[in-house]
């Protein structure tokens, strides 16, 4: 009977330390240490899996166990329940409304993505602005033989044949364009003119937090959060920020100044990465953040045939 006991509790131990170190690896107040940002983003699939091994533990009357796995438990649900609470401007905004704007990015896998999917979303999602990562000139092409340009007219694109390309259309004029130096895969931005306020939309694609070469991306995600919080104009940025919000580097990047469109508003937490493979979604590394007093609606994921991201579409009030 000792040995059955004792056999529980090892096992009740090896599936509660990974748990544990994943709420650890969230309470710290930085992860650009190996493996740090590969542990975060199982936050919200930890929150799922310690609630039934914490009553587990509670039967087996394993209390320091319990005592520990309550604790993260408490950490899990005080980080993700914002995730679940609609902010009092959670009716949907009016898309006639001039100071609104309908965002939508999408990471389209060197390319590889449906052009004809992406522009059919464009269109029957009435986005105004587009942002793609991972442009190649062909599939810039794709998206133009599939009528962007009817849509959306004005872009400004730095496509390459590699992750590196990126680009950005809208349904109006694009002014001050420009481009974040120095970073892995291009970021361009420009100034969107919205009713009668003009905000500057910036794609973001950082570098990946790959284990051999972590730096570049707490570097890249480092570079961008001062960049962006140098600006005074108001912004919008979207793409595939390679982190969710349990990420340090993506919470420094919001500060007191931004939001995270899906947590803003209130559906839920979403996922957008890997899509189309051998297993479901698992992360929310795309995101569009907007200035915390742009209320935001309508915020949703959608599937584009050909891409491992899923599309994000957000209504964003500017004014």
């Amino acid at each position: 009977m000792r040995f059955v006991h004792g056999f529980i509790s090892s096992v009740l131990w090896i599936i509660a330390i990974p748990l544990l170190l994943i709420a650890i690896a969230r309470l710290l107040p930085f992860d650009g240490v190996v493996p740090l940002p590969h542990l975060v983003a199982f936050t919200p699939w930890a929150t799922l899996a310690t609630l039934p091994l914490l009553i587990v533990a509670l039967f087996a009357r394993r209390k320091v166990l319990a005592v520990l796995l309550a604790a993260a438990l408490a950490g899990y649900v005080y980080w993700l329940a914002p995730f679940f609470v609609s902010p009092s401007t959670s009716s949907p905004a009016d898309p006639a409304n001039s100071g609104t704007l309908r965002v939508m990015t999408v990471n389209v896998l060197y390319g590889q993505a449906d052009a004809e999917s992406v522009v059919g979303l464009v269109r029957s999602q009435h986005v105004e602005v587009l942002s793609v990562q991972e442009l190649t000139p062909a599939f810039e092409e794709a998206l133009t033989d599939a009528g962007l340009d009817e849509l959306l007219p004005h872009s400004f694109t730095v496509p390459a044949e590699s992750a590196a390309g990126s680009g950005l259309w809208s349904a109006t004029p694009l002014s001050e364009e420009e481009e974040l130096p120095g970073t892995s895969f291009a970021m361009p931005s420009a100034l969107v003119g919205v009713g009668g306020t003009d905000v500057r939309v910036t794609v973001v694609h950082p570098h990946p937090p790959m284990p051999t070469d972590i730096t570049a991306w707490r570097t890249e995600l480092v570079q961008l959060t001062e960049h962006v919080h140098a600006d005074d104009a108001p912004q919008i940025l979207a793409g595939d920020f390679n982190a969710t919000y349990d990420h340090a580097g993506f919470r420094d990047l919001l500060g007191s100044r931004f939001s995270d469109a899906t947590r803003e508003w209130g559906a839920g937490p979403t996922v957008t990465w890997p899509e189309g493979r051998q297993v479901p979604p698992l992360f929310a590394l795309d995101h569009v953040v907007v200035e915390r007093d742009m209320p935001v609606s309508d915020v949703v994921t959608m599937q584009v045939p050909g891409t491992d991201h899923r599309a994000v579409l957000a209504t964003v009030v500017v004014e």
